[in-house]
């Protein structure tokens, strides 16, 4: 929580100052509160803004939050299993490396709830949070998806590549056998959605994987598959996920 505090008093670079934008902030399906993101520390990728809770948030997550850092080995498994996605008002879900935090302390009940965003890629800082107006997220046939549709994706990727766990390890990576996954070890989060088949672009993290991105066509078939399937294509970056595939299908589907 300190260390919340104090970043807070980080000073934003002029550039961006005045440059925010909104956000919904989910656990599971559940809207927890929304705030309005602000870059606080752009080189470690940091967003910060005031957390508004809902209902849902102080009946059902606020005991987690404050539980989770009142102890010295905070229980990491507990703090992922509540899921927290922060969806932009362009429909981006913010893929945070270094995690999701709030500063929401009993000691201080007066002050507003503070959210905390680290790890954030820098194309999202530069395409979003730099200029005015942002930069488009999608264009079409590419679409924006649902906090259900998110949900619903991670779920089924990680039934087809036969995963129990959406978090990546080190050590798994060299745990992998042959006749795995190439997904298995990644830490996978949906992003946006085809229109005209089941090809979704999910945020993937390796530690020994340079490629940031990977689109994958979910067969819905709703355990394991075999072989390679589902098949993926990996892109190191989104703007070469743009450049490489969704250009190309906007030509087709401009035609």
């Amino acid at each position: 929580m300190n260390s919340l505090r104090m970043m807070s008093g980080v000073t934003p670079a002029t550039e961006t100052k005045n440059i925010s934008m909104k956000a919904d902030v989910y656990s599971d399906t559940n809207l927890i509160g929304t705030t309005n993101l602000q870059i606080i520390d752009e080189s470690m990728g940091c967003l910060q803004g005031v957390f508004l809770p809902t209902d849902y948030y102080f009946e059902h997550i606020q005991k987690f939050v404050r539980k989770f850092w009142k102890t010295n080995k905070p229980h990491f498994d507990i703090w992922n299993s509540l899921r927290i996605n922060i969806q932009l008002e362009n429909g981006y879900f913010i893929f945070a490396q270094g995690g999701v935090t709030f500063d929401d302390s009993p000691n201080f009940p007066n002050e507003p709830l503070r959210i905390d965003v680290s790890g954030v890629d820098s194309h999202v800082i530069e395409d979003f949070f730099k200029v005015l107006p942002p930069k488009p997220f999608l264009q079409e046939p590419w679409t924006t998806i649902s906090i259900e549709q998110k949900i619903a994706f991670e779920d089924e990727l990680r039934k087809e590549i036969g995963s129990t766990s959406n978090q990546s390890s080190f050590f798994n990576f060299f745990k992998s056998k042959k006749q795995d996954h190439i997904l298995i070890g990644f830490t996978t989060s949906a992003l946006c959605k085809f229109q005209s088949n089941d090809d979704v672009l999910f945020v993937s993290r390796n530690p020994k994987i340079k490629s940031k991105f990977v689109v994958v066509h979910l067969t819905w078939k709703g355990n394991k598959e075999s072989g390679t399937f589902p098949s993926i294509r990996f892109y190191e970056s989104f703007e070469q996920f743009i450049n490489l595939r969704m250009k190309v299908d906007i030509a087709d589907w401009d035609e």
